[in-house]
Formats: structure tokens, C-alpha cells, sequence
């Protein structure tokens, strides 16, 4: 008898579809029970030959069995009950309007993300686990967005993402150093640098210095054979760094 999804919210009020294995096995169902709890909405389907219901509130694992006007019950199946997902930060916080950035979303219940949104544009989901889902952001308009990540147990819009444009670019010196890092690098950006700018070396968000009003300096992070796009939010440079 399986389930779709075997999976939903410890909140309940998860659209599974029941099928059974015999033809027109459930055409008689009375309940659907998901351990103790009753499920609602139990409906049979002559066409495809199956049953939805909406899942009760619960915890961990339980049993699904289907209850027939008989008194007959089918074998129990598994459902698993996921906590709502919950996350803690993004980083980085600040990208470019166009796509491209590399995102990392830390929190738990994340190893289920079915989908990741800055406001109504969908992301792309390049990896997930639990405790971290990593996103390429879409492109977008100037300004702060919420970022929503959606799993079998939810979704979750408490984080921020803002888009800044690009009026200018940055002058680094050097623009090498080794891949061990510790390199220290002048930036000269377009406009004022103040506390707080962002530096980021590729999708690495690095501590600074203001040396001026429009210089910083940063100690550059280890980092593989290559160059990395050198961003600094509020405003977005164009300057790449070699990595040799």
C-alpha cells in the first residue's frame, strides 16, 4: 500500500495519496488512521484507484492503515513526520541583480528542500543537507528580498537577501597571491567605504579594515587554482583576483 508522500509536517495537513497493490481494494474504505490519529478528508478515486486524505498533526514515525466498512485493516505503512524547517543565516547577504551568486542558507530540517524563492523568482538548489541548503540566486531588482525555502514539512521566509547594482568597479593591488591565503590586498572602491560594506572574495564574506574614504584592506581567504569575482556591497566590483 504505498504512500505519496510518505513524508509531512508534525502540523498535519499533508495531501497523501494511498494506492493499493489489489484493484479497488480501498472502493470500501471507512478511515484512514496514521498510528492513533484518524486522518480527514478521506476520499476513494474509481479513476485512478486510489485514496487521498490530509494527514492529522503528529511526531516521528508512524503507521498508515487503511480501515475498511468490514472492519478489515491493510498492513501498516510508514509516514514520517518532519519538523518545520528553520533557518538561521544566509551568506551572503548582499549579490549582484544579475544571477549567478552562490548562496549558503544554514538552519535545520533542510534535507527535504523541495524549492528555494528571493521573492517570487525561483533559485536554483545545487545541494542540501540538513543543516545547509546552497542556491544559485536568481537575477533581481534593486533592493531587499524574502527568501523562502519550502521542504516536505513547510516553508520558511525569515531570512533577507538584497540586490544592489553596479555603479562602479574596485582597484585591488595586488591582484594575486597564493591559494593559502593571508595575502593582504588594497581596495580602492568607487565611492564611500563605511563598516558597513561587504567584501566578498567569491562567496566568502570577509573581514576588513577602512584605511580611507573610499580604501579598505582584507587578508585573503584560502581558496582552489583561479580567479574569483572581488565584490564589495553596498557596490559591486567587476575585478577578478588570481589565485597562483
Amino acid at each position: 500500500m504505498p504512500l505519496s508522500p510518505n513524508q509531512g509536517s508534525t502540523g498535519g495537513n499533508t495531501t497523501v495519496t494511498i494506492t493499493s497493490t489489489t484493484p479497488h481494494t480501498l472502493s470500501t474504505i471507512s478511515k484512514v488512521m496514521f498510528g492513533s490519529n484518524p486522518a480527514t478528508n478521506v476520499i476513494y478515486h474509481a479513476v485512478p484507484d486510489n485514496v487521498t486524505c490530509t494527514s492529522p498533526a503528529g511526531a516521528g514515525v508512524v503507521q498508515v492503515r487503511a480501515v475498511l466498512t468490514n472492519g478489515q485493516t491493510s498492513n501498516g505503512v510508514p509516514f514520517y513526520y518532519i519538523g518545520a524547517p528553520f533557518g538561521r543565516a544566509l551568506s551572503p547577504t548582499h549579490g549582484p541583480l544579475a544571477s549567478g551568486t552562490t548562496v549558503t542558507i544554514t538552519g535545520i530540517g533542510l534535507d527535504t528542500t523541495t524549492g528555494v524563492s528571493f521573492a517570487t523568482n525561483a533559485a536554483t538548489v545545487t545541494s542540501r543537507t540538513d543543516g545547509q541548503v546552497v542556491v544559485t540566486a536568481p537575477a533581481g531588482a534593486a533592493g531587499a528580498v524574502s527568501v523562502n525555502v519550502t521542504t516536505a514539512a513547510g516553508t520558511f521566509d525569515g531570512l533577507s537577501y538584497t540586490y544592489v547594482a553596479n555603479p562602479g568597479t574596485l582597484t585591488l593591488a595586488p591582484t594575486s597571491g597564493p591559494i593559502s591565503g593571508g595575502t593582504s590586498v588594497a581596495i580602492t572602491a568607487t565611492g564611500n567605504v563605511t563598516t558597513t560594506s561587504q567584501v566578498l572574495f567569491g562567496a566568502t564574506s570577509l573581514p576588513f579594515s577602512v584605511t580611507g574614504t573610499n580604501r579598505l584592506a582584507v587578508i585573503t581567504p584560502s581558496h582552489a587554482l583561479g580567479a574569483v569575482n572581488v565584490q564589495k556591497m553596498s557596490r559591486l566590483a567587476d575585478q577578478r583576483v588570481s589565485r597562483s
